[in-house]
């Protein structure tokens, strides 16, 4: 054969291979996921634009794609499918809870950020610049990186924080409007508050500031421990209640559930004429004088020592007197008072 034919014939052979892949090419004609013409293990999304459609060719990463449910599903599930090696994806364990119950879906976990779940593995896609991930169902059978939308998750305003359209643990900052958001994560156990623009704990317990074991004084039948990490502050709440006995709170000074009924508050109330420490200062005392028009029958009167001195209920032969700080004979351990509101009714309807 001549040179001159064979280049005809290679010629010849170029163009029908150029001419069959172009029968086989995709065209976007409406919007939506599609199967890929020439990989099962593939798909194209179609992108409504100002003219016309984008495209953009995905990979199952392994699986098939299922061309009815618009999903990737395992190989298992469709017959005689023989995928292309797609592109390399790493998958998420952290990202794994998105595709609990949703084991073959397209679902999105953040404004920014598209999981697509194979068989319950998660291949996360991040969206590119000014798309977000949009729930379209009617057109992509899940969720989808769209153009500007939705527009929750979008910058209308400079310098603004909103929490994330998908995910109420993270937020978004807008350094200009217009612009793609940043995404933020809170700690664990923390939702973004947008009146406050802070991550506040889910469980409405006050933030950690030292190491401990605290009760919520908004609800003293909880209790939180607060412990330092490298990460950071981890938070862990805890309650008092059980079927025995729901009538217990947290108290902080003995470090365990009591009945607050039995608590020592600190109050002190006259019985004798005299002089009496005060139970919640080691440099306070009270006064007590006999007074028929008390209520109690004496007159009660609280004093403070001077700076540097202390009450010593063992001074002046038992009379007690202010001494100087560390020259007390009595040992002094005032009461904690305690953060905690007991209901009015507890006490009178306590479980005997």
């Amino acid at each position: 054969m001549s040179k001159a034919l064979t280049s005809s014939v290679l010629s010849l052979l170029v163009c029908l291979v150029a001419a069959s892949s172009k029968d086989k090419s995709f065209q976007c004609v409406s919007e939506g996921r599609f199967p890929h013409p020439t990989d099962c293990g593939s798909y194209i999304n179609c992108l409504q634009k100002s003219e016309g459609f984008s495209s953009q060719e995905k990979s199952c990463n392994g699986g098939a794609f299922h061309p009815i449910h618009r999903t990737c599903v395992p190989l298992t599930e469709m017959a005689n499918c023989k995928p292309r090696r797609g592109r390399s994806v790493t998958s998420d364990p952290k990202l794994e809870y998105a595709c609990e119950g949703a084991l073959s879906e397209f679902v999105c976990v953040d404004c920014k950020t598209l999981v697509n779940c194979v068989n319950g593995t998660a291949y996360p896609e991040p969206c590119a610049d000014g798309d977000m991930c949009s729930v379209r169902e009617a057109q992509f059978g899940g969720g989808v990186c769209y153009p500007d939308e939705p527009s929750e998750c979008s910058c209308s305003k400079p310098n603004e924080f909103q929490v994330d359209y998908y995910d109420p643990s993270k937020f978004l900052f807008c350094q200009d409007a217009g612009t793609d958001p940043i995404i933020y994560q809170c700690p664990e156990d923390h939702v973004f508050d947008p009146v406050m623009s802070q991550c506040r704990n889910s469980a409405g317990l006050p933030e950690c500031n030292s190491i401990g074991v605290f009760a919520n004084p908004e609800n003293c039948t909880q209790y939180y421990t607060c412990i330092f990490t490298t990460s950071g502050w981890v938070q862990k709440p805890f309650t008092c209640i059980n079927e025995t006995d729901p009538f217990l709170m947290y108290n902080e000074a003995s470090g365990v559930c009591e009945d607050p009924c039995q608590w020592n508050t600190g109050k002190f109330t006259c019985t004798v004429e005299g002089r009496f420490a005060d139970p919640l200062s080691c440099s306070r005392y009270f006064e007590c004088v006999v007074d028929e028009i008390e209520e109690t029958g004496f007159r009660q009167e609280l004093h403070e020592c001077p700076e540097g001195y202390v009450w010593d209920p063992s001074a002046r032969g038992d009379f007690g007197h202010c001494v100087l700080e560390g020259a007390s004979k009595t040992p002094c351990s005032p009461v904690t008072i305690n953060k905690c509101t007991i209901p009015n009714d507890w006490c009178d309807n306590t479980v005997p």
